[in-house]
């Protein structure tokens, strides 16, 4: 009797430990290290920002660290399959933050401990993806590109479990293991884009730049991580980055043209003529670039895009994500130039818009998203330091400036428009953002601070002043303060605020400003006192 229940017992316990392993096996088996030592490089860079307080100056030297993963551009501009690589011209992609304001990029192999010098070639700083390229031949040799593929939709657990490199020093390279919560739709503040996220759990160490494998294959690229979840970008944005600046002319990613609320409560419905059961999105905004922004206005009711009904909440039923953000086809399923149909209601009336796919152009905003690689724009007249307000500028008062910086300057980013400034805007939407701003493209001007000097006495304290006219001509730019300088009144020069600044105008003698000019350049050991 002893020795059957002995038997017994040893059976339950066999199918217990069995049962408990069987997970185990379904973990996807880690990925061979071996083939990433010439797919990916270290990267090491030293950045060193314009100091916009005193733009004609840098801050300190700082240092990032992260991977390139060697890349190739595609073919042909219509077919985005990484298969499809020419057999030379390698690059190293990896993200914008990484290289942005670089003086110094360093890519290290594995197999070569010497640091190669890297050039920043193409930056999509609204996607947060670089190009470098490395004009040595001893770096290429037998490196090869990797190629991407799309990830599986999260439906179970299996296609949910991914890997990523986790490198400690040059010579400990390996796989930390992680899981795809959901594609999602995240807003870049820094260039207020909105991006394809694929939000993943589990990455601890991932920096800028590592891949991320699922079935062994790469489907995205690390943007960053926190202690719990990294955020990366899916494949089919990396091809389509790759793919745009093989181009002639690099355009940023598609984007949408527009902002959008929920309706606020539903006896509105009524009042703008929409049906009980239909469900959809109040246009709150026209933006001066992106898909829609030709054939949309202020007050549309928007609900469908393409085939695709849009929740109150602005969510659409994608085929492989389920549910989430509209965005996501303008990012995911159109490409730039093609066409797509919006349907909304308008003065009680439904409406099909057509439109063309366009891409993301922070340029033509009244009030620019932050740059880089480009010094400040300035004009130094009399000691009065002229700059156009950007979101670098308003960056000075620190993370928590969307609060802290004066309110009267942030209202021009929150309307991006005001009835008190000219504004004229109606150029093309498509301008490249690593390219010099258009010069007809609208401003707000603002005399951020005045260097002292006898000519100024008793306007020193003035500072972040919007600027109106500067004797009688109206200023839109920078370009318009340099000409409207060039033609005094009566032997002076007259420069007229908006209200609510701490003056109205001032007044700087004519015959002086030269002299003026010259000593504030050299008691201030200024270089230039302008850049344009």
């Amino acid at each position: 009797m002893f020795k059957n229940n002995k038997l017994l017992y040893s059976a339950v316990f066999y199918i217990y430990i069995n049962l408990l392993s069987t997970p185990l096996e379904l973990q996807a088996e880690a990925p061979d290290i071996n083939p990433w030592f010439k797919q990916a490089v270290l990267l090491k860079t030293y950045q060193q920002s314009y100091d916009w307080r005193i733009p004609w100056e840098k801050g300190d030297i700082s240092t990032q660290t992260g991977l390139g993963l060697v890349v190739s551009l595609p073919e042909s501009p219509k077919n985005l399959s990484s298969e499809n690589v020419k057999s030379g011209n390698l690059y190293l992609m990896t993200t914008a933050e990484l290289v942005a304001n670089a003086t110094l990029i360093e890519a290290t192999r594995k197999d070569i401990r010497v640091p190669f010098q890297g050039k920043l070639m193409s930056m999509d700083f609204a996607a947060n993806l670089a190009l470098i390229e490395i004009n040595n031949a001893k770096f290429w040799s037998q490196l090869k590109p990797v190629q991407f593929f799309s990830a599986k939709s999260s439906k179970n657990d299996e296609s949910k479990s991914i890997y990523s490199l986790i490198i400690k020093s040059p010579d400990e390279w390996d796989f930390e293991s992680g899981s795809i919560e959901r594609m999602t739709i995240g807003h870049r503040e820094k260039s207020d884009a909105w991006v394809p996220i694929l939000k993943i759990s589990g990455l601890s160490k991932s920096r800028h730049g590592y891949p991320i494998l699922q079935d062994n294959k790469t489907i995205a690229m690390v943007l960053d991580s926190n202690r719990s979840v990294a955020k990366a970008l899916p494949a089919g944005m990396l091809l389509e980055f790759l793919n745009r600046v093989g181009s002639d002319k690099f355009q940023g990613l598609t984007h949408r043209g527009f902002k959008w609320r929920r309706l606020p409560q539903g006896s509105i419905k009524e009042y703008l003529g929409i049906p009980e059961n239909k469900s959809g999105i109040m246009i709150s905004q026209i933006l001066p670039h992106g898909t829609g922004s030709d054939v949309l206005k202020v007050g549309d009711y928007l609900t469908t895009i393409g085939m695709l009904k849009i929740s109150h909440n602005g969510k659409i039923n994608h085929p492989n994500w389920g549910f989430t953000l509209f965005d996501l086809l303008f990012l995911d399923q159109y490409k730039a130039g093609d066409y797509v149909n919006l349907s909304v209601i308008r003065d009680k009336k439904p409406l099909t818009l057509n439109t063309k796919v366009k891409t993301y152009g922070n340029d033509s905003n009244l009030v620019p998203m932050k740059r880089v690689g480009f010094p400040p724009r300035y004009i130094i007249q009399g000691g009065f330091l002229f700059q156009e307000l950007t979101i670098d500028y308003l960056s000075i008062w620190g993370k928590n400036w969307r609060t802290r910086a004066p309110l009267r300057l942030r209202l021009f980013l929150e309307q991006n428009k005001t009835v008190m400034i000219p504004k004229n805007n109606n150029s093309d939407n498509n301008y490249d953002t690593n390219k010099i701003i258009p010069k007809n493209i609208s401003r707000v001007v603002l005399v951020t601070q005045v260097i002292p000097d006898a000519i100024n006495i008793g306007y020193q304290n003035l500072s972040n002043a919007v600027v109106l006219k500067i004797n009688d001509h109206s200023i839109n730019s920078l370009l318009d303060v340099s000409k409207a300088f060039l033609k005094p009144k009566n032997k002076f020069h007259l420069i007229e605020f908006l209200p609510g600044s701490e003056r109205m105008s001032v007044v700087l003698p004519f015959e002086e400003l030269e002299k003026s000019n010259h000593r504030i350049k050299i008691n201030f050991r200024i270089p230039k006192l302008y850049s344009l």
